[in-house]
């Protein structure tokens, strides 16, 4: 098999592969193409890829000319798009449903594409988890910072009890998604007082059984309570929350737009908003566009809003590593011959995260988002 590392546009500083997973298929008697410094930004020079046998190509048009399989880990760009040819197979983290004009041109030119953020085993979406935990810790930690007065307009307020002052930060997270449970690791560690919003009844359980959860709120004199909601009750809570935090549950899904300016107009000035899946989509009304990592919030009805996206990028040796090392024992090792697709027909888990073939929608959950019918992969590969 030919696979294609693709260099990444701005500000997405990963890489899908990184040197000792690519020395594991050349083993496996895989040829492995790479873009020049495609992994500069997460700390992987093209010397590191050529001493393991990779060969390193100047753009990537070249490299998506000299390969069967293409990894990336952004949407593709226009000019990526028109490269890839429909025998060919693209490998990325789409997000779809938020992208619907990606997703056509997708369709038109009749690529085939897998998403990463759509594999998943028995539920489970584990290409995506060190994503999403990277994205809860952070959004915690970057709330609890904003809330003191190294910043402007801070509230002054600590996350943690002191001595004589038992107040103290109240977090509330909506979702008890994979960044959700992460976040509320994170926020129950630092000490603040917690509430969990979750109207899934599975989801809710599992963050009430929680035995470590509950062990770090006893531990830090915490008032933590997750509570089975349909989000109506959210006006009353918001008014006493501090640092709102929004995940979504459902991997390539569209964010369900939750939060309304009227609730956003009774927050305390000051408070922050971290939107954890914007990538997915908006969450309130007054997220008037996604922020960047240079300009990482903006501030309505006296709220700071931080809509970053692609928060794991920050982090984007460690997310590598992670990514790369699922990708390669959970789908890349398994690849044989020069035909990927056949292989990924005989792979139910795989054949499940194909999203686009033959110029047809085949991803359920995207194509509920979008209100367009989507059709069954296995009736479409013979």
């Amino acid at each position: 098999m030919k696979i294609a590392i693709l260099k990444e546009e701005k500000n997405e500083y990963r890489v899908s592969l990184v040197p000792t997973d690519v020395k594991t298929l050349i083993a496996a008697k895989h040829e492995i193409v790479i873009t020049k410094g495609a992994g500069d930004n997460a700390g992987f020079t093209d010397h590191e890829y050529l001493e393991v046998g990779a060969k390193v190509l100047n753009n990537n048009k070249e490299t998506i000319g000299n390969s069967n399989l293409i990894l990336k880990l952004s949407k593709p760009t226009n000019a990526e798009i028109k490269c890839i040819s429909p025998n060919q197979i693209l490998v990325s983290i789409f997000n779809l449903a938020n992208n619907p004009k990606v997703l056509f041109k997708l369709m038109k030119t009749k690529i085939t594409t897998l998403g990463i953020e759509a594999i998943q085993d028995d539920g489970v979406f584990s290409l995506i988890i060190p994503n999403e935990q990277i994205k809860g810790r952070f959004g915690v930690l970057l709330g609890a910072y904003n809330l003191s007065k190294m910043v402007k307009d801070g509230l002054g307020k600590t996350f943690a009890s002191l001595t004589h002052n038992k107040d103290k930060a109240q977090f509330t997270i909506l979702n008890a998604s994979y960044a959700g449970l992460e976040a509320a690791k994170t926020v129950l560690g630092l000490g603040a007082n917690l509430t969990v919003l979750e109207n899934d009844d599975h989801l809710v359980k599992q963050i009430k059984d929680d035995t470590h959860l509950h062990t770090l709120a006893k531990l830090n004199s915490c008032k933590f309570e997750v509570k089975k909601a349909d989000f109506t009750d959210l006006s009353n809570i918001v008014i006493n929350t501090d640092v709102l935090i929004n995940t979504n549950s459902v991997p390539g899904s569209l964010t369900a737009k939750r939060i309304t300016q009227k609730m956003v107009s009774t927050m305390k000035h000051g408070s922050v908003i971290v939107d954890l899946a914007i990538d997915q989509g908006v969450t309130a009304d007054t997220e008037t566009k996604p922020s960047t990592f240079k300009k990482p919030y903006y501030i309505v009805e006296g709220v700071k809003h931080f809509a970053i996206e692609n928060i794991p990028s920050l982090f984007a040796n460690s997310i590598s590593v992670a990514i790369s090392t699922i990708l390669t024992e959970k789908f890349l090792k398994h690849l044989k011959g020069e035909n990927a697709l056949m292989t990924i027909k005989d792979n139910k888990i795989l054949l499940n995260a194909i999203i686009t073939y033959n110029g047809e929608l085949t991803n359920k959950i995207v194509a509920d988002a979008l209100h367009i019918q989507n059709k069954n992969i296995s009736s479409l590969i013979k």
